[in-house]
This record gives structure tokens, sequence and C-alpha cells, in this order.
């Protein structure tokens, strides 16, 4: 039987203050007050098309979701976490939300086979996974996955200094206790 840390709540939007189960193991999912600050920064997601990296419970998608993203695409490879995240999605349809898209897949070679952009990408990685933000920068970048003009979101442990290649922009780095968020931009291909 898959065990519940808790449940958690959406902070904003159509679903605001609706619950969804959150794994006790193989998820870190992202806290409440760091999900309503980095969506406050990001400013209005209403007719965007977001992808969720390494989902987990769906915490970041399911926000933009109910903060009026057009298409929210959710990437989890865990089989027990992934039946979870596709629980999660049913039990919070609603009437005026966008389409959902949920795939069991490794993330970063998910993107090799994405074939759309992202206006917004959401990527969450266990801490511990190995390369996981060089990994998933490069194959964004490579697989042409964020549309000129998109971000990228990324949540890592507080401790250390992330190591970004000159493809990428940093138009934001904020530490919430012991989680680090970037938002990240492609640099133009004429302005390297």
């Amino acid at each position: 039987m898959f065990r519940y840390r808790a449940r958690m709540r959406i902070t904003s939007g159509i679903l605001r203050n609706r619950r969804f189960n959150v794994p006790k193991t193989e998820v870190r999912p992202t806290m409440e007050a760091v999900r309503e600050a980095v969506f406050s920064s990001l400013g209005r997601v209403e007719g965007l098309k977001v992808l969720d990296l390494f989902a987990g419970s769906g915490a970041l998608g399911m926000e933009a979701w109910s903060r009026g993203a057009e298409s929210v695409t959710f990437v989890e490879q865990h089989p027990a976490v992934f039946r979870n995240l596709q629980q999660n999605i049913e039990d919070l349809q609603e009437r005026g939300l966008g389409k959902t898209n949920v795939f069991k897949n490794d993330a970063v070679k998910w993107l090799s086979r994405a074939g759309e952009q992202f206006d917004l990408i959401l990527a969450d990685p266990p801490y511990d996974l190995p390369d996981a933000m060089e990994n998933t920068l490069a194959g964004i970048a490579a697989h042409s996955v964020l549309t000129p003009d998109g971000m990228l979101v990324y949540e890592m442990r507080s401790k250390g200094d992330p190591v970004i290649s000159d493809d990428w922009e940093v138009l934001r780095d904020k530490k919430y206790g012991k989680t680090r968020v970037l938002v990240l931009k492609l640099r133009k291909k004429d302005a390297q």
C-alpha cells in the first residue's frame, strides 16, 4: 500500500485551497510558501503552455494549472509516484482548467521526444540526482523545448553554487531556507 506524507494545498487560482496527496517517500514537494512566492514573482501564467519536469506529486504544475495555464504537461518516472500524480489530476478536474498530459518517463530523456515548445518549464529534480541541472539545461537547449521568450524555473538545494552554461541567463536567484529557486532564460543565439 502506498503511504502519503500529507495533503498539500494549492495556493491560488481556480483550485485555490483544494488539497492533493503527497507520497510519503520518493518525493520532496515544493512547499506552499515557496510555490506562492515563485508564482507571484513570475506574474501571470494564464494561457501559457507549461512543462513540469520531475513532477513528483505535481505541486508546481498543478499550481500553474490552477492559475490559468492553457496546458500543463507532467513528466514523472517513478511508477507509484506517477500513479499518485494521475490520481491528483483526476481528483482536481474542474471546469475552466486547461488541458493536461501526463507522461511516465525519465524527464531528461523525454525532452528529446517532446516535439513541442513550452512557455514555462518547471524543473524540481531530486536533490541527489547526479548532474541533474547540467543534463536538464543541456536537454532543454539542445531540443528547443523552450519558446524564445520562455522561462525555466529550476529548484535545487540552497547549498553550493550551480554551474550554468553560457547558453542561459539567470533572471532571478532566490533562496527560501534549504531551497534555492533559479529563474532562467535561454540567451538568443546572436547575443552570446
